[in-house]
């Protein structure tokens, strides 16, 4: 009898434990979004100061990589990036979708930087890369802020729901 007794009481509390490592779980992630704009403001910060850090490119380096493209071209680009970007963010937004992206927005990023330090014309372009980048950063991480946020609401609610029933008996 005191198996029986024991048995709905542990399973009761093993519920309770994966239901607080599931919110605690759910907090950190929260913040996902907010590690990948501070990781891209870490690696802008090295790329603003890129004419004072790096070297210019020598002319056989300038040979092995060809003809860069057009600052227009690079721009024409970026200007496409940030819409698409910003338009897929949206739509995640709007539909709830679970399906959480902020890293990889850092990996393109990057690329533009390059594009525009290997045509010469970073230092008039970094402004354009860094604010289209936090922007589409920040609507990645008020997505996966959002998405965080109503899962933790219903855990808690379950938790709370749970408790409840632990308490009668």
């Amino acid at each position: 009898m005191t198996n029986q007794e024991t048995s709905p009481e542990v399973s009761q509390e093993n519920q309770r434990a994966a239901l607080l490592e599931s919110i605690r779980r759910l907090h950190a992630r929260s913040f996902r979004g907010m590690w990948a704009i501070v990781a891209f403001a870490c690696v802008s910060i090295p790329v603003m100061l890129s004419d004072q850090i790096l070297p210019p490119l020598t002319p056989e380096v300038k040979k092995m990589l060809g003809a860069p493209p057009s600052s227009n071209m690079i721009s024409a680009l970026l200007i496409v990036y940030a819409f698409s970007a910003i338009l897929l963010v949206l739509g995640r937004i709007t539909n709830s979708s679970p399906k959480l992206i902020s890293f990889s927005h850092i990996g393109y990023l990057i690329c533009f930087y390059a594009f525009y330090y290997f045509s010469g014309v970073l230092a008039e372009n970094f402004w354009a890369v860094l604010a289209t980048g936090m922007t589409i950063l920040s609507l990645e991480s008020y997505h996966i802020w959002s998405l965080s946020m109503a899962k933790i609401r219903e855990e808690e609610e379950a938790l709370a729901l749970l408790e409840r029933r632990m308490k009668f008996n």
